[in-house]
């Protein structure tokens, strides 16, 4: 964890375009499309900080697979296709073999959502739990807050 005196980078911000494709009878994002939405921002997270292409680069070139084991979304206001939605994306925890992000969505300055994702590293071919690498863990460890004493 980076030292205590450092605060923590700001969230990485990815801005996702909702279409009324996106959206159910009520004239609102289907509430199915919520979670994915979120993953789009967690896999752009991914890409920024990697400089490659995310979740696919993790498991075809490096053979690292990180499946989801938790996701838990609270809805706040609804999202629509009236603005872009503003996904603010960070890592707030890393285990020895997980790591949790958390995904606030923004529409207008109005929270729509915000949620917990927790992922297992596993070697990809094998679906076997390892590790988080040692570099993955030195690129995420300075996104995390640091412990209350």
């Amino acid at each position: 964890m980076h030292d205590a005196s450092t605060p923590a980078p700001a969230a990485f911000d990815h801005e996702i375009r909702v279409t009324w494709a996106d959206c159910d009878p009520a004239r609102i994002a289907y509430t199915g499309r919520i979670p994915g939405f979120a993953l789009d921002a967690i896999n752009a997270w991914w890409e920024a900080h990697l400089n490659e292409p995310g979740w696919y680069y993790l498991e075809i070139d490096r053979n690292t697979g990180t499946p989801f084991v938790h996701m838990s979304i609270d809805f706040r206001a609804p999202v629509t296709p009236r603005h872009r939605l503003n996904c603010k994306v960070r890592p707030v925890r890393l285990g020895d073999s997980s790591i949790e992000f958390s995904v606030a969505g923004y529409q207008d300055n109005i929270l729509c959502f915000e949620g917990r994702f927790i992922c297992v590293f596993v070697v990809a071919d094998k679906f076997e739990k390892k590790l988080v690498p040692p570099d993955i863990r030195a690129l995420v460890e300075p996104y995390l807050s640091p412990s209350p004493a």
